[in-house]
């Protein structure tokens, strides 16, 4: 029985076809004249890539602006050149939130369409590979938060192409103004959004994100937590056992929603619940000052005077924090 390629072995035959083809394309484009169009496609903008059928920047680390530490008391509107750094860090949280969804797409259509033919002998082998060891079980769980993440957030409604391949359509770019009727676009984490998994494959992804704009209705939360959501999942009967309607399904996690709520406020004014939380919080900070003299010896060394100051502004937060500990 034939050895398996291990996953570097794979990597490395990639690498080769890829010099190979490039090399073939670079022969062919010397033996003749390119046509103008060809030109007009080759100039494209370098560092562009297509997101969801549109050209968009892709940020890199090399991208972002150097750190810069402002004063601790500084207030007031951020200036021209401050709003222009803001502006990329803000487009740099945008791609960050989105791109499990775009390796959750690149997944399902190289699954769907068995393109990982081309590199792995099989889909289990392809997915353990590019996901860094993530089960096919995970994958497909990974798949189906996507669209649910998509419809969430209202970026359209997600078709089926006649080859096999899904792919994503904003209406909203079809028309000057959004429907009328268009839901409010909200924000859900990935673990939230895999949390729906049960309610995808028994109602599908729509009714998965209408459950979820219930939860965050009853909420008032744009953000529900994957803790909080996969509870009320957990509640909710497979179809297999009990099959209900799109508005006994809302209805029933509209009240699971609003008996959570109820219960997280009676953790709030739990006393205990409350005291252990300071309690964490001290724990925490105990934990983050190991280090903190030989950090101070440094800082001494470098520059006496300020070190101090330093040092004296850390004494009165801990004599504050003192006078507030409990007197036992």
């Amino acid at each position: 029985m034939s050895r398996r390629p291990t996953a570097a072995e794979l990597r490395e035959q990639r690498k080769k076809r890829r010099e190979q083809q490039q090399n073939s394309e670079t022969a062919g484009a010397a033996g003749s004249e390119a046509p103008a169009a060809a030109v007009a496609v080759i100039d494209e903008p370098v560092g562009k890539v297509i997101a969801q059928g549109r050209a968009e920047p892709m940020m890199r680390v090399q991208d972002l602006p150097s750190v810069v530490d402002a004063p601790e008391d500084l207030t007031g509107p951020l200036s021209a050149e401050e709003a222009e750094r803001w502006e990329v860090c803000q487009r740099s949280f945008q791609q960050f939130r989105e791109a499990w969804w775009v390796a959750a797409r690149a997944l399902e259509i190289s699954l769907r369409g068995r393109l990982w033919r081309a590199d792995y002998p099989t889909a289990k082998d392809f997915i353990a590979d590019v996901t860094g060891g993530m089960s096919t079980s995970n994958a497909y769980r990974q798949i189906a938060g996507a669209k649910i993440a998509e419809i969430v957030a209202g970026q359209g409604a997600i078709e089926q192409e006649s080859n096999d391949q899904s792919r994503m359509r904003d209406s909203a770019q079809d028309s000057a103004e959004p429907p009328k009727d268009q839901p409010q676009s909200l924000v859900i984490s990935q673990r939230a959004a895999e949390a729906f998994t049960p309610i995808h494959k028994d109602y599908g992804p729509e009714t998965a994100a209408d459950m979820y704009r219930v939860v965050a209705e009853v909420t008032g939360k744009d953000t529900v937590s994957g803790k909080m959501i996969t509870g009320i999942v957990q509640q909710i009967p497979r179809k297999a056992e009990e099959e209900l309607d799109r508005d006994e399904l809302l209805d029933r996690t509209r009240k699971l929603a609003q008996d959570d709520g109820k219960r997280e406020q009676q953790q709030e004014h739990d006393p205990l619940k409350v005291f252990t939380r300071y309690v964490d919080d001290a724990r925490k900070f105990a934990n983050s000052t190991e280090g903190m003299a030989a950090a101070y010896a440094q800082a001494e060394a470098a520059n006496p005077e300020a070190a101090k100051k330093l040092a004296k502004k850390l004494q009165r937060h801990m004599k504050k924090a003192t006078h507030n500990f409990p007197n036992v």
